[in-house]
């Protein structure tokens, strides 16, 4: 028999245990296709308010994807070389030359990696249009989407998945030339032992994952860029000791608890545990790091996203808003309103001082200020959420203001105190994010009492603001067009409805369907790595099981005490990583003044049905081995 004959044979006879290695490599490879796609796509390219966020949105997810996949492939080539390390050793006491046996075994994983690359192009060609379709449509973009194959995104994903593959080859080719037959034949009768209890290891990792979080809720501190770096070196460095050592105390504590020890098949599932904790701790961690990194990227740009939409009443209070007190400009908009076919259901008109240069101030150098009386109209008049509360923030004493965010503002990191306008110093009392003038006037607001307005009146510059609100403003391109022909919108500093959705609100839903789809990604490859681990143990314990079946365990008492076994592996890592995730997202919150509790939320329960459907096929195939 020729090694090909050998390589296809073995292929087929272990494509079972290869087949969730497959199908998250074919996805992978399907997904990085549509990526790059993205960039050469004809109909997204023409989109001119879209083709920039397109482009650099297409770049950066293929290079995460890229490293991500990089470190998957390598893991799973360690896996499936683990699990033949006895095959090769019998080979090789058979007398079957190294380098024969070394060549079977990696052209194994290249024809499996190469199959990948086939089914997952075709697949990801197949549905492009769907990927291209989707993309258009949370852009909001009107245009139609042709079936198109980019050539180029064939030819580089091809190339990309060679060269890593190529490497995978040649790391597997020379692993298994460099070990020796000995240990080959032995790999899996390695002497099991319990970890050693470090309690200072095991206390210290609470108290410094404690001190991150600490770190991160008061990012004020050390500065936010600062308190990033640390917060994520004390949370790694807290979650590896964890694992190493509080988790073994936690075990060790359940062992010695013998009430607990000898009810139904605990003594076999945790007596399991323990023992694999030694070997299993760097896993656990790195896949509660990944399972960190999944869901609060995830719940990151589902924020953002949700974010958009309801800062979207900040950013775009009025369907209509221009600058400007020239009565024939303001009867021209209104004529040209009133020939359209839309309804008016609000006019605002308030004036501004606009201060054209503030010293010494780090929110940014130029505002407008504005009255406390017309403060409170416009949130009465716009019906503000929370205004009730909101307004009482705003009774001040002499030479005290609030200040407005900047429309757009998404982080705020700055510490407000004063401010000098003019010759007067004000207390800044309060500051919010709040719909009053939108985007059209694109400064930070300072509100002060109606007298002190009046002082710094003689000082600077008075404007008119107009903010309209329309019905049916979802359909307001040709009503935009036309106000822009007609009074140039740098005149009047005109910005409408439609202008905000072809900006700003594009690049938003395309970072998060990416965002999403990589999340995606990352959470199938996360599961897929615990269940290369998990069932390497199974093939540790089938002895163990079989001679618990031979003394009477029950099949039912070996799939509870699986259960409870592989059960730990999975809920640990989850439960850790959405604690790291939900402060990290709490600091997001807070940094962006806004609760993202419901997408957080949403995210966790996303991320944990996915999981458990790993857990349910891990559970199964470790039934499967052990009996």
């Amino acid at each position: 028999m020729n090694l090909f004959k050998i390589i296809f044979m073995n292929f087929k006879q272990n494509i079972k245990t290869s087949l969730l290695y497959l199908c998250a490599m074919i996805f992978s490879v399907a997904s990085y296709y549509n990526f790059l796609s993205m960039r050469y796509n004809p109909q997204l390219l023409e989109a001119q308010e879209v083709s920039k966020y397109v482009e650099s949105a297409s770049y950066s997810a293929s290079m995460l994807m890229i490293m991500f996949l990089i470190f998957f492939i390598i893991y799973s080539s360690n896996f499936f070389l683990n699990q033949r390390k006895k095959e090769i050793g019998v080979y090789a006491f058979m007398g079957i030359d190294n380098y024969k046996m070394a060549f079977i075994f990696a052209s194994e994983g290249l024809l499996l990696g190469t199959l990948s690359v086939i089914i997952g192009l075709a697949i990801g060609i197949v549905f492009s249009k769907l990927f291209m379709m989707m993309i258009a449509k949370i852009a909001l973009l009107n245009i139609t989407i042709e079936f198109f194959i980019s050539k180029k995104a064939v030819l580089s994903t091809i190339i990309v998945y060679s060269i890593i593959l190529g490497v995978t080859f040649l790391k597997g080719y020379f692993q298994v030339i460099r070990t020796n037959l000995i240990d080959l034949l032995n790999s899996l009768k390695k002497e099991e032992e319990l970890p050693k209890i470090n309690y200072f290891k095991g206390i210290a990792s609470i108290a410094i994952i404690s001190i991150g979080y600490y770190i991160a809720i008061n990012y004020e501190i050390l500065g936010f860029g600062n308190t990033s770096i640390i917060t994520i070196l004390l949370t790694i460095w807290g979650t590896y000791w964890m694992f190493n050592s509080f988790f073994s105390i936690v075990i060790r504590y359940l062992i010695n608890k013998k009430s607990f020890l000898y009810k139904g098949t605990n003594i076999i599932s945790i007596s399991n545990i323990s023992f694999r904790i030694k070997n299993n701790y760097r896993t656990l961690a790195a896949v509660t790091i990944l399972i960190t990194t999944s869901i609060t990227s995830f719940a990151t740009v589902s924020s953002l996203r949700y974010f958009a939409d309801h800062n979207h009443k900040v950013e775009v209070p009025y369907t209509i808003s221009y600058v400007s007190a020239d009565e024939d400009i303001i009867e021209k908009v209104d004529n040209i309103i009133e020939a359209s076919s839309h309804n008016v259901q609000l006019t605002e008109r308030v004036n501004f001082l606009n201060v054209p240069v503030v010293e010494n101030f780090q929110s940014a150098n130029q505002v407008v200020v504005v009255k406390l009386s017309d403060f409170k109209k416009i949130l009465s008049d716009l019906e503000v959420e929370n205004k009730e509360k909101i307004i009482p923030r705003f009774n001040f004493s002499k030479g005290e203001a609030g200040y407005v965010h900047r429309p757009g503002t998404a982080i705020s990191i700055l510490d407000l105190n004063n401010i000098t306008i003019g010759d007067v110093d004000f207390n800044i009392k309060t500051d919010i994010k709040v719909p009053l003038l939108g985007a059209g006037v694109p400064y930070p607001c300072i509100v002060v009492d109606d007298n002190d307005y009046l002082r710094l009146k003689s000082s600077f510059e008075e404007k008119q603001f107009n903010g309209i609100i329309l019905d049916n403003q979802e359909n307001t391109k040709d009503l935009t067009m036309e106000l822009a022909n007609a009074i140039p919108p740098e005149e009047i500093n005109l910005y409408t409805y439609y202008v905000a959705g072809a900006t700003f609100y594009d690049m938003v839903g395309i970072v998060y369907f990416v965002g999403a789809f990589l999340a995606l990604v990352f959470i199938f490859a996360t599961g897929s790595i615990i269940y290369f681990k998990i069932l390497s143990e199974s093939f540790r314990d089938r002895n163990k099981y079989q001679i618990l079946k031979k003394v009477g365990t029950t099949d039912l008492e070996i799939s509870n005490s699986v259960s409870k076994q592989v059960g730990i592996f999975f809920i640990m890592p989850l439960i850790i990583g959405s604690i790291h995730s939900i402060v990290a997202i709490l600091v997001l919150g807070k940094v962006m003044k806004y609760s993202f509790v419901v997408p957080t939320a949403i995210s966790i329960v996303m991320f944990a049905l996915v999981y458990g459907v790993f857990y349910l096929f891990t559970t199964r195939k470790f039934i499967t081995v052990v009996k």
